[in-house]
């Protein structure tokens, strides 16, 4: 993608700003759209899946997968909400991260380009770490039956550029994104251990569908109510 095709795309996407802006919810859940060859992406699946069952409190948003993308979109949406839920596609099991390096791999994006600039955000922290304390969470869904772990190797590529710009965003407004999060989760159709193994039994496994991700982000919901992570219902 050229410097020309970058500025368009971006003026583009700054003309969804207004729209963003009508009656934010308090959570703003994100996934990415597909990439890789795929037709759909788990990330994005969970989301819309996250907005349909909290209608009143969620807006679900696609990020292109796009260098540049996280920052700007979030820079677009005013105002900011005061929980931010993003998801990425790709890893065995649920995976909360927590680490993110100012710093792209030199991967091609949808648009076929490498990163125009090497850091995220210039002249900012190289590394901007979760303050969240995240490890009860990743043991209530486990206990739950959903196989998650708190992970500090996020990847070079937009997962860790759309964790970076929610932490940096989280640092220039902390009135506003109280708690921001990054999680992955497996890609559609692999197949999971999602119920807790009994007596050393292996735990069953189930096909990752639309379903699944559905009881996995009311759960997540239900979890970060109980340790007080997220804002009354509306």
């Amino acid at each position: 993608m050229t410097a020309a095709h970058t500025l368009v795309w971006l003026a583009a996407l700054s003309l969804t700003g207004s729209v963003l802006q009508a009656q934010q919810p308090a959570i703003v859940v994100s996934g990415f759209e597909p990439f890789g060859g795929r037709d759909r992406n788990a990330s994005w699946t969970l989301a819309g899946e996250i907005a349909k069952s909290f209608p009143r409190e969620v807006r679900a948003l696609q990020i292109p997968v796009v260098w540049g993308a996280p920052l700007a979109t979030i820079n677009n949406t005013q105002p900011l909400p005061q929980v931010w839920i993003a998801f990425g596609e790709g890893t065995s099991e649920f995976q909360i991260e927590i680490l993110a390096h100012n710093q792209r791999g030199l991967y091609p994006d949808n648009q076929q380009a490498k990163p125009a600039a090497p850091n995220i955000v210039s002249a900012a922290a190289p590394v901007l770490k979760q303050q969240a304390q995240v490890a009860d969470l990743a043991a209530a869904l486990t206990q739950a039956g959903f196989p998650t772990h708190v992970s500090q190797s996020a990847g070079r590529y937009l997962c860790e550029e759309m964790l970076y710009s929610l932490l940096y965003a989280q640092q220039q407004h902390p009135e506003a994104l109280r708690l921001v999060l990054f999680i992955h989760v497996p890609t559609l159709e692999q197949s999971l251990p999602v119920s807790p193994a009994k007596q050393g039994a292996p735990a069953a496994r189930k096909q990752v569908d639309a379903d699944l991700l559905q009881a996995f982000g009311r759960q997540l919901f239900a979890s970060l109510r109980k340790l007080g992570l997220l804002p009354l219902k509306q």
